[in-house]
Formats: structure tokens, C-alpha cells, sequence
């Protein structure tokens, strides 16, 4: 039972970071138009993507260099200063370009063209988080992720009921800018400094490349098709996609959770142990799923509807289709995180640039004639494909020894 409270907390967290991505999906999708609900989430996934893009693999980086520093304060607090200073410096610059943009373009009416001002305390949340839990504070560093920002512009969008895309994104920007001034209180005041005094770290950059090019690359492989159904679909689509990929997001933070629980175990566990520790990792995620699994497929349409409104309805049997293609995910287990933790990064860079080859052009193919359901169609068959390929590669590498 000792052993399973880490667990308990880790999981605790990170259900509350995710719950905020997904009420704050629910909240806007019922206050706004379908078409206001579109243009918000198009600068909301937009302000994710950069966040993951500017982190440059960080994240997991601190995970790894504060987990066999845990013992030395002064050395790890210094690892997350250098971060955050060279995380703010990549964001200020970011921030002039995009500005820039919708300068010449002379467009600053929709929420995408006020991404900017929300760019570092995105990017932020994850260098704090994965520091707090490489510390030995898996529940912290679970709620003081990115969702967390989401928990807080949830409650604020209620209050303030903004009736169009622009005002929901104001409070949302308020609320962002909230949840990390109460992240930094977290992890320790001195830390603040950091954000003010940019200065880039290649060094970072460089030790993170690889982990940097496969968070964007599992970021473009769920919301590629948001792209797609820009390109091709109605702007309602935007909307509609990510009410779908949303209802998802308890299979993903479960994922998540029982990966960065058992990431430090994996980079320090090899033989027969390690295999030991994997099936358990597939095994209590897999019984941790069945609930929402089996609600999710044998009753898309209806939660659908009690989570965005009947709007949804007709989209029951697309969410059936990604659900049952995370289960398989889920069954394979964490290989994705055994392989980083393994340092073999090259590896699930190529995997996920595989998968999303196969989510892009088939996504392009099929939208044309099946619209949502074709992009739905190409999520669920890359997930299946990257899933059996990390599995192989996987059970080959460090698990059949």
C-alpha cells in the first residue's frame, strides 16, 4: 500500500491538470458559437504547439539531470534557472515575430493573433512541473502542468460568460498568467529572476534536440488534423475536432501519469526487473482504463452530448474508432517512455515521424470524401502503427534479454 500512494498522488495530480483541459473545452463549446468556439480552440491548440516547440525537450531533460541530483538542492535549482532563462529568451523572440505577422498583416481581431501574450507561461508550466516531480513530488508536479491553466481559465470563463472568441481569449490570458506566478510560488520565489533575465542555453537545446523533435512530433500527431480540417473543412470543424480529441484526454493523462510514475525506474532498472516493472505499468493502466472505455464505446453519441450539447451526436461512432485505438495503445504499455528513458530518443523520433507521415497523408487523402470521419479514421490508424512499431522495437532492445 505504501509503494501505491506515489502512485495515488501522481494520479491525483495529473486528473486535475487534464480535468481543466477538458472542462474548459465543455465551457466553451456550450457559451459560445460553433464558430466562436473554432477560432478560440484554432489559438488554443496553436498556443500549445508553441509551447512544446520552444521548450526544446526540456521537460524531460530536468526529469532525468533532477532525479540523479535529487540530493544536491543547489545543483538541481540551477538546472531549472538555466531552463527558465532560456526558455523566456526563445519566448520573447517568438513573441516579436508573431506580432510581426499580424502586423503586416493588419489583423489583430481574432484570438490566433494574441497567442503571443501567452507564449511564456504556456511554455513554462513544463519545466516546472517535470521539476517538481524529478523532486519526489509526483502530485505536485502532476497539477502544476499546462492543464492547470486551463482548471483556472475554467472557472474564470464561467464567471466572466464572455459571449465571443476574443473575450473568452482575454480571460483565458489572465487565468494563464495566474497559474504560473502560483506555479513559480511552488517551486520557490527565487526562480521568478529567471524569466527576466533571458539568456539562451545551446547547451539545453542541444542535450534536448531529439526529446524537443518528438514532443513536437506527438503534438503534430494528434493536432495535425486540426490543420487539415482548416485547409479543407468549414472553420466549425475546428471546434468539432477538438471536442472529440479532448474526450480523450483521460486515457492520455492516465498514459502520462503511470509513464513519468515509472520514467526514474525505468532509466535505473535493467533484466528481468525491468520486465517486471513494464507488465505492471500495462497491466494497472490497462484495469485504470476499462471504466472509461467501455462508457466511451458502448455510449459515444450520448457522452458526447452530455459533455458539448447535441451538436455532437451524429459523431459517436468517430469517438468509438479513437478510443478503441488508445486501448491497443494502452495494451502494447509505455514503450515510448522505456525507449526515452533508455536514451534511445532517435528511436521514438523515427517512430513518431512515422506516425505522423501515416496520420498526414492519409488525413489529406480521406478528408475530401469522409470529412471528419476520414481525419478520424487516419488518428486511429497511426496510433495503431506507432503503438506495434515501439512495441517490437521495445521488446527486441531491452525487454527479451
Amino acid at each position: 500500500m505504501k509503494n501505491f500512494l506515489p502512485l495515488v498522488r501522481a494520479f491525483s495530480g495529473r486528473f486535475l491538470s487534464a480535468a481543466g483541459v477538458i472542462a474548459l473545452s465543455i465551457i466553451v463549446s456550450r457559451q459560445l458559437s460553433l464558430r466562436d468556439a473554432g477560432l478560440f480552440f484554432e489559438a488554443f491548440i496553436s498556443l500549445m504547439g508553441l509551447a512544446i516547440a520552444v521548450q526544446f525537450g526540456s521537460p524531460l531533460v530536468i526529469l532525468r539531470k533532477v532525479a540523479n541530483l535529487r540530493a544536491e538542492p543547489e545543483e538541481t535549482g540551477a538546472i531549472l534557472t538555466r531552463t527558465l532563462s532560456s526558455i523566456s529568451a526563445i519566448c520573447y523572440i517568438v513573441a516579436l515575430v508573431w506580432i510581426g505577422y499580424f502586423f503586416v498583416l493588419r489583423d489583430f481581431s481574432t484570438p490566433l493573433s494574441w497567442v503571443w501574450i501567452n507564449i511564456l507561461p504556456a511554455a513554462a508550466m513544463g519545466p516546472l512541473s517535470s521539476y517538481l516531480k524529478a523532486k519526489g513530488l509526483p502530485g505536485r508536479g502532476g497539477f502544476w502542468e499546462v492543464g492547470v491553466l486551463s482548471l483556472v481559465a475554467s472557472g474564470f470563463v464561467l464567471l466572466a460568460m464572455p459571449s465571443n472568441a476574443m473575450a473568452a481569449w482575454v480571460v483565458f490570458s489572465v487565468a494563464c498568467w495566474i497559474g504560473m506566478i502560483a506555479a513559480m510560488l511552488q517551486v520557490g520565489p527565487r526562480h521568478f529572476r529567471s524569466l527576466f533575465h533571458p539568456a539562451l542555453d545551446i547547451r539545453l537545446i542541444t542535450d534536448g534536440r531529439f526529446l524537443w523533435g518528438m514532443s513536437i512530433l506527438a503534438y503534430a500527431s494528434l493536432w495535425g488534423g486540426v490543420l487539415i480540417s482548416r485547409w479543407f473543412l468549414e472553420e466549425e470543424a475546428t471546434a468539432v475536432i477538438n471536442g472529440l480529441f479532448r474526450t480523450l484526454a483521460p486515457l492520455q493523462f492516465l498514459i502520462l501519469t503511470v509513464d513519468y510514475y515509472t520514467a526514474p525506474k525505468f532509466a535505473t532498472t535493467a533484466g528481468s526487473k525491468l520486465r517486471q516493472l513494464y507488465t505492471r505499468a500495462r497491466i494497472m493502466c490497462f484495469i485504470m482504463a476499462l471504466p472509461y472505455v467501455a462508457a466511451t464505446t458502448i455510449l459515444p453519441s450520448e457522452v458526447l452530448v452530455l459533455l458539448y450539447g447535441d451538436k455532437y451526436a451524429s459523431f459517436g461512432p468517430e469517438l468509438r474508432i479513437i478510443i478503441l485505438a488508445m486501448l491497443f495503445q494502452i495494451t502494447l504499455g509505455p514503450a515510448g517512455m522505456l525507449l526515452n528513458m533508455k536514451n534511445d530518443d532517435l528511436v521514438v523520433l523515427k517512430c513518431m515521424a512515422f506516425k505522423l507521415l501515416v496520420y498526414l497523408l492519409l488525413g489529406v487523402l480521406l478528408v475530401m470524401q469522409f470529412k471528419i470521419s476520414g481525419i478520424i479514421f487516419a488518428l486511429a490508424a497511426s496510433i495503431v502503427l506507432q503503438a506495434l512499431v515501439q512495441y517490437i522495437v521495445v521488446f527486441r532492445k531491452h525487454l527479451s534479454a
